[in-house]
């Protein structure tokens, strides 16, 4: 992996390892102005609009942490794997949920400039909504005994 991508991740890497009203505000340094950021719950476009997705994300959450593992990069694509860590007091019944996936980021003059996430959004939130999570348990049960 060439040094910009790697300094790229790194930065990445340090900017969510405790996702905050800080690393928020310097999201900047990171993404392009006009960056597209797609994950399973959200599509969000530019800068601002990034940043306000965040904030609103992490309000009332006790933490949301991020661990990086693996990276590959073929070009100005890089794709990374995570395990996010969060506590909300009304998900889970106030315990850590967590859950797993992938980043792919395209770059352009050093920034990321697009992003999509990968992860099972059931096992962040819905799973963990009292009566969707039970609704949700009963059809995996009735799956894998069909």
């Amino acid at each position: 992996m060439s040094s910009h991508v790697a300094d790229i991740v790194d930065e990445l890497i340090r900017l969510y390892d405790n996702l905050d009203q800080q690393s928020i505000e310097a999201l900047g340094d990171l993404y392009t102005e006009d960056v597209t950021f797609t994950d399973p719950l959200h599509h969000v476009e530019g800068l601002d609009n990034l940043k306000q997705y965040f904030l609103n994300t992490i309000k009332g959450i006790d933490y949301c942490h991020f661990a990086f593992a693996e990276r590959a990069r073929q070009g100005d694509d890089v794709f990374v794997t995570w395990q996010m860590r969060l506590k909300h007091p009304k998900l889970a019944q106030g315990r850590e949920i967590i859950v797993p996936g992938t980043s792919h980021l395209k770059l352009a003059e050093d920034k990321i400039y697009q992003q999509t996430d990968y992860y099972d959004a059931g096992a962040m939130l819905y799973e963990h909504v009292p009566v969707l999570g039970y609704v949700i348990e009963k059809i995996k049960t009735r799956v894998k005994s069909s």
